[in-house]
């Protein structure tokens, strides 16, 4: 397709958990006005963790199908999408009902940001389950099916996307190990599944969505000021556009990627590598190891200028 010609997403259906959220809806937006038929589904509980409401996605989907405009649509399903049965209730209905599920895009978690020393077993089940075995069934459903339809599909790629978080790639203080956890699992998860899925013509790629206003920024006391311009860094909408083409067709080429995406910027992380090396051609001793870790930390100054590199004793 030529770099000037217009994305589409007609005749795409995708499924967006979590879809009563920020991203969630702002993505749910985005697609729809490129002409996508969208199903947002959610469970309604809070942002960490308690109680549901029935009542809440589709309540929200009638709000945004007003927002996105005639040309694709939005309908709302409640949904937990941390219990297996109802995932594979939910994909059975929708390929029954639309043929395909052209995308899944896992939105949905919650957070708790205790400290590990606070943090009780039913917090990391929580956000666990809300983040990590959420993106694990909703990936399960969708790439068996899509397996199994994919000579049917052939030349139609189909797209998974996830979310992934700075917590969980880099580590920071004030999130909580349990959202380390869980989005840590979730980056590893889609490089896995990028692997599995390319013969079958499916993309996989994680959203690492940085610093966007919404309800876990203001559960966090983040400034959530809102700017009505284009340079509104904390708005959603960035963040729905990439997710939003990384749906489409058009975006088929991409997979196992891990992008960042705050306010205008699109960065992509690398994969895990090898930063530095020291080696021995023996067992190493302890006297020994002490001294290449400095070498290879750093620790002494005169080999800072080699790190980077890999090193023989």
């Amino acid at each position: 397709m030529p770099l000037s010609a217009p994305i589409d997403l007609e005749g795409r259906v995708i499924l967006i958990t979590g879809g009563a959220g920020d991203i969630g809806s702002a993505t749910a937006v985005q697609a729809a006005r490129l002409g996508a038929t969208v199903v947002i589904v959610d469970n309604g509980t809070t942002v960490d963790g308690v109680g549901q409401d029935v009542a809440v996605a589709t309540d929200v989907a009638k709000r945004l199908a007003a927002e996105a405009g005639e040309r694709g649509s939005i309908e709302g399903r409640f949904c937990d999408v941390t219990d297996a049965d109802q995932v594979e209730s939910l994909f059975e209905e929708l390929f029954a009902t639309h043929g395909n599920v052209d995308a899944v895009l896992a939105a949905a978690g919650t957070l708790r940001t205790h400290p590990v020393w606070e943090t009780t077993i039913d917090d990391w089940r929580n956000v666990l389950d809300s983040h990590a075995t959420h993106t694990f069934l909703v990936a399960s459903a969708a790439c068996r099916r899509w397996r199994d339809n994919s000579a049917q599909r052939a030349g139609s790629p189909c797209a998974l996307v996830t979310y992934t978080a700075a917590t969980g790639l880099v580590g920071r203080p004030d999130l909580g190990v349990t959202h380390s956890a869980a989005k840590g699992a979730i980056a590893g998860m889609t490089l896995e599944l990028a692997h599995e899925m390319y013969p079958f013509g499916v993309t996989v790629n994680a959203v690492n969505a940085a610093n966007v206003r919404g309800r876990m920024a203001r559960h966090v006391g983040a400034d959530t000021t809102e700017t009505h311009d284009a340079g509104d860094r904390s708005s959603p909408r960035h963040t729905a556009t990439l997710a939003a083409y990384l749906a489409s067709a058009d975006a088929g080429w991409i997979t196992g990627q891990v992008f960042r995406v705050m306010g205008g910027l699109i960065g992509r992380y690398r994969p895990w590598d090898l930063a530095d090396s020291i080696e021995r051609a023996e067992f190493w001793t302890f006297e020994e190891t002490r001294f290449g870790l400095r070498r290879l930390l750093g620790a002494y100054p005169e080999y800072k200028a080699q790190q980077g590199s890999h090193r023989e004793f």
